[in-house]
């Protein structure tokens, strides 16, 4: 009998792996392993820039619908009611001499009518402007459309204010401060709202 045992009919053992040949077999599976993490990492990373992304351009869009449902309903509404109509001064001078006419004609009168049927309007408005949570680069522009609210709101009170206590005929040079205020707060409103509309169609090119 032969002094070499063989087990089981199996072939003979050969030398093993070097460990030079074990230690990059190692680090080619660490580098497979670390490329597959970094990979699943830029897909959130992607995924996640994507959603933000996503979520931005629905929050510019939400601002976009708010202020503008905001101006025609209570804004271009409360000018309806004081004019009692479709009219769209285009300017200031023009404004201006919208309300000159009608006060002139009603005094106490007109005055009891805005301050009864159109003031609440404006009140409304700057309490839903208030109330809007813009992207942080649109806050200061919110913020003016709320500045020009009041100050719209403040010279109607003060100028409505005047009419009632009025006697005799209207002036139009008395009013002619309390005018311009409304007129400013007028005009500055609309600038804003028209640069508040650029820069969400800007964003959502």
């Amino acid at each position: 009998m032969s002094d070499d045992l063989q087990l089981g009919g199996a072939p003979p053992l050969g030398p093993g792996p070097s460990l030079e040949d074990e230690e990059k077999a190692m680090k080619s599976g660490k580098g497979g392993l670390i490329a597959i993490l970094g990979g699943i990492v830029l897909l959130i990373a992607g995924g996640l820039a994507f959603m933000m992304s996503g979520g931005d351009a629905e929050a510019y869009e939400t601002l976009g619908q708010n202020v503008n449902g905001a101006k025609r309903e209570l804004f271009d509404g409360f000018w309806g009611c004081v004019f009692q109509g479709n009219t769209d001064p285009a300017n200031n001078t023009e404004l201006a001499a919208e309300l000159h006419l009608r006060a002139s004609r009603g005094t106490a009168r007109f005055a009891n009518y805005v301050r009864r049927s159109c003031l609440p309007k404006l009140t409304e408005l700057e309490t839903r402007l208030r109330a809007l949570i813009p992207p942080e680069d649109m806050v200061t522009q919110v913020n003016e459309l709320v500045a020009a609210t009041e100050t719209l709101k403040g010279g109607w009170s003060d100028y409505l204010a005047w009419l009632e206590a009025l006697e005799g005929d209207y002036d139009e040079d008395a009013a002619g401060d309390k005018v311009s205020t409304i007129a400013r707060g007028w005009f500055d409103f609309k600038s804003t709202i028209g640069a508040v509309n650029r820069a969400v169609a800007e964003k959502l090119e």
